[in-house]
């Protein structure tokens, strides 16, 4: 039985958006001011999928209250201004809007949101959430399970797509079709074996992956979009 998918869900970092350098660059700014050792750009890609207490626990042994309140309050701002959306992101969300899909992000970063105001992403997005929502880190599969239920869409009709090994597992998790994309630490064989449904390499190859799950006798796309914008006015209006 065909069962379409009606939405997708997103990791942010690494996924649509490069904020590598970004984050190496701010990073760095704190190794200067606290006099720790500066950061490669590998040791960045390493990391780059866990919240900011690991992070810098990750890469310099602990997380000092005060590295973490400095890059928050001084530096992370100013990485929010070196994160680039992937140059083909813009193009395809706005596909996936056009036929009907619910598009959502789910990251670890605590606020998700204020970077992708930066980048201009979040226009894309019906809805975005991350720990300052109140919920809990990936790969805890709550914040997928929270999208799935405010959209009223089930888990079959659900994929997630993100770049690490915590991606994976959180769509495991959630009992959802995960979708790796070969953009952050993991090569395409690695996400494969740690149990991706499918790898693609940008977003690109997301758009045939879903097609492959589209009805070529389903109704009129206009009446899938007037269902949609239905759907999305009833989740906003419950908060």
């Amino acid at each position: 039985m065909l069962i379409l998918i009606n939405l997708s869900i997103f990791d942010h970092d690494m996924t649509i958006v490069d904020s590598s350098y970004a984050i190496l660059n701010a990073i760095n700014r704190v190794a200067e001011e606290v006099g720790n050792p500066p950061v490669t750009h590998e040791t960045v890609m390493k990391f780059a999928a866990v919240p900011m207490r690991d992070f810098i626990e990750g890469i310099w042994g602990e997380c000092r209250q005060s590295w973490l309140d400095l890059y928050r309050e001084k530096v992370e701002p100013l990485e929010y201004e070196q994160i680039r959306p992937f140059p083909e992101v813009p193009r395809v969300l706005t596909k996936l809007r056009e036929m009907g899909i619910f598009l959502a992000v789910a990251s670890n970063r605590r606020n998700p949101r204020a970077a992708m105001d930066k980048s201009k992403t979040s226009r894309y997005f019906d809805m975005i959430v991350g720990p300052i929502d109140g919920l809990p880190h990936k790969p805890d599969p709550g914040m997928l399970d929270y999208l799935m239920e405010r959209f009223g869409v089930s888990r079959s009709e659900t994929i997630y797509v993100g770049d690490s090994d915590i991606d994976i597992q959180t769509g495991y998790a959630a009992g959802v079709r995960t979708v790796g994309i070969t953009r952050g630490n993991f090569t395409h064989a690695q996400l494969e074996e740690l149990g991706a449904w499918r790898v693609v390499d940008s977003m690109d190859d997301l758009l045939p992956i879903i097609a492959e799950d589209r009805d070529p006798t389903d109704r009129d796309p206009t009446d899938r979009n007037r269902s949609h914008e239905s759907a999305l006015a009833e989740t906003k209006a419950g908060g």
